[in-house]
């Protein structure tokens, strides 16, 4: 595995009976920094997480994590901290003690304990919260709660599913904040549908969609990164390009992907026989993706 990745996804399959959650992935997770996993609900993000973290198995395929199998007896787990949807916070405890607890869970004796829940709750400013029962607290300020406890412990990987889901956008964004304060020398990964949030978080993000990787880069850079296809008409269908027919998709067009120059791409469609009527680059559009 390079150095420089604490996680290869190699061509890994995940199936829940009929049903393909990851179909032949291939990602690479760099060491440091915040990397987001893109895709609307259902794309296969959960799922690679889940996986990561060695609560699914593999169908096929090569899964490395820090170097390492995670399925393997004696995987460092404490290396890695995950969010999920369900954030497992005690309700008739106050936030004090529910970070004090989930401390003394992973082997911290109490007065240390206390020492690391009362930083993570000054870093984020939410001393007003610490007395106050979980069960008493909005969705957005428990959601906070739950940020703080997945950062307090010294970990390589933050793993957030889907942190700001749900939240209304005052809060969602007091969330992105926490991250962006918490995010330092290690690596973040957060699943998000979110493509702003992305933009606003993310060092670099790939998009998957039916649990393939469509796009990766740095989140600027991606509209310019599904640049290299095009759209043509022609008069007659289908469309022959390379020794392959393709019929029409949407409007009328097919989409041919192909790296090679305009006038090159033109030149031989015509040369095949066809009678093109329309041809332009073509751009995938992102936010349709993760709709």
């Amino acid at each position: 595995m390079p150095s420089n990745s604490s996680v290869v996804f190699r061509d890994v399959l995940v199936k829940y009976g009929m049903v393909t959650a990851l179909d032949g992935l291939d990602l690479e997770i760099p060491e440091k920094g915040v990397f987001g996993l893109l895709g609307r609900n259902g794309a296969g993000k959960t799922t690679a997480i889940r996986a990561i973290t060695g609560l699914v198995w593999l169908s096929a395929g090569i899964l490395n994590v820090f170097g390492e199998n995670p399925w393997k007896r004696g995987f460092p787990r404490d290396r890695i901290s995950v969010l999920f949807a369900e954030d497992g916070l005690g309700p008739s405890l106050t936030v004090l003690e529910n970070l004090r607890v989930w401390a003394g869970f992973h082997g911290y004796k109490k007065e240390k304990a206390g020492i690391l829940a009362r930083e993570i709750i000054r870093k984020l400013g939410i001393e007003d919260l610490k007395q106050t029962r979980v069960s008493d607290l909005s969705t957005g300020n428990r959601r906070i709660v739950a940020v703080a406890r997945t950062f307090m412990l010294p970990s390589d990987m933050v793993v957030l599913d889907e942190p700001t889901s749900s939240l209304d956008p005052v809060r969602a964004s007091e969330i992105r904040e926490a991250i962006k304060t918490l995010s330092k020398s290690r690596l973040v990964l957060l699943s998000t549908h979110n493509l702003s949030e992305a933009e606003e978080l993310c060092d670099t993000v790939a998009i998957v969609d039916s649990g393939k990787l469509i796009l990766s880069g740095r989140p600027g850079e991606l509209d310019s990164a599904s640049a290299g296809n095009y759209a043509v008409k022609t008069e007659e269908s289908p469309l022959l390009f390379r020794g392959e027919s393709y019929s029409p998709g949407e409007h009328g067009s097919v989409i041919i992907n192909c790296t090679d120059s305009p006038a090159d791409v033109l030149s031989e469609l015509i040369a095949s026989g066809n009678r093109v009527i329309e041809f332009k680059q073509y751009r995938k559009n992102l936010s349709s993706i993760l709709m």
